[in-house]
This record gives C-alpha cells, sequence and structure tokens, in this order.
C-alpha cells in the first residue's frame, strides 16, 4: 500500500504538466506550485499568430524551461527571426529568459517574468546592436483557449508607455 502512494502523487503530477494539455486558471495555479513554469503550458502546441507573424513554444528537457521561436512571413514561407529560452532560476527565485532576434531593431532580450492572475507579465530589458539598453513591460493577457492580448510598454520618464499590442490566435501548425 505505502508504494502505491508515490505512484498515485506521479499520475497526479503527470495530469498537470502533459504536453498539449490547456489548463484551466485553477489547474494552472495549483500546478505552479509543482512547477514554476506550469503557466506557460497554455502556449504550448500549434502556433499563435498576429498580424504576418507567429509564435511556437515548446517545453525543454524535463520541463525545466519553455523554448520559444518567432517567425515572420515573407513570401509566404517562414523566417526564423527569434529564439530563446524561460527557465525557473532557482538563485534568484523567479522566471528568466533570455532571446536573441535578427532583422529587428533589438538583437537581444532579458526577460524576468511571473504570472498574475490570467496573465504573464515580464519586465524585459531589450539592447540593440550598438548595445543600446532600453526597457519594457510586456503583459499577455489571456481571453480565451485561444487568444492572448499582447502589449508592449515602454518605460518613459513619465512612466509606461504602450508601444505596441495586439491579439494572438492559435492555429494549427502549419508552416
Amino acid at each position: 500500500m505505502e508504494n502505491r502512494v508515490p505512484i498515485v502523487l506521479a499520475l497526479i503530477v503527470a495530469a498537470f504538466l502533459l504536453p498539449g494539455r490547456v489548463c484551466s486558471q485553477a489547474e494552472t495555479a495549483h500546478a505552479s506550485e509543482l512547477n514554476p513554469l506550469a503557466g506557460f503550458e497554455r502556449l504550448v502546441g500549434g502556433q499563435w499568430h498576429l498580424e504576418g507573424s507567429y509564435q511556437e513554444f515548446e517545453w525543454g528537457v524535463g520541463q525545466r524551461s519553455i523554448i520559444a521561436r518567432s517567425y515572420f512571413l515573407v513570401e509566404d514561407k517562414s523566417k526564423l527571426v527569434s529564439e530563446g529560452i524561460w527557465y525557473w532560476h532557482p538563485g534568484e527565485n523567479r522566471i528568466k529568459g533570455i532571446f536573441t532576434a535578427i532583422d529587428m531593431p533589438v538583437e537581444v532580450f532579458e526577460y524576468t517574468t511571473r504570472f498574475e492572475g490570467n496573465s504573464l507579465v515580464s519586465e524585459l530589458v531589450a539592447y540593440d546592436a550598438e548595445g543600446t539598453r532600453s526597457i519594457y513591460t510586456e503583459t499577455w493577457e489571456f481571453v480565451d483557449e485561444v487568444h492572448f492580448v499582447w502589449t508592449l510598454f515602454a518605460e518613459t520618464p513619465d512612466g509606461p508607455k504602450e508601444e505596441m499590442s495586439g491579439t494572438y490566435s492559435r492555429k494549427k501548425s502549419t508552416y
């Protein structure tokens, strides 16, 4: 009987972390206690499209990281323009991310990310090719299982200023 408890616990944990499964907000909150990256689960699978671009997300080894890639559609072909990884940093006790990009005004992005209710919130430091640093806050508000509203705010002397926004829609992988 004692050997069944760890097996049952493992099955419960696996149910929360299976790739491709969309979790409710309550399930995500509980799973976050077990895996700080569990809030990313809703992004894994398919492609997230916004105006001639899309993003894909997949679990890294052992679900210890989330790998993200961004593509531009150029003449109906996908062009990889950014890739990076989010991971749990045990020394800082927070989710960190590092991304690189091409064909954009920014070449390196450093993320510090958290989940707040139904949103992903990131403090973002971006660097251009000359090393100029820009500070942003990025929010992803999950509207439902197939949409999230993305907003990018630049830090200015007068406070945050919205720079860009849009609604991403999940589609089956097509490219």
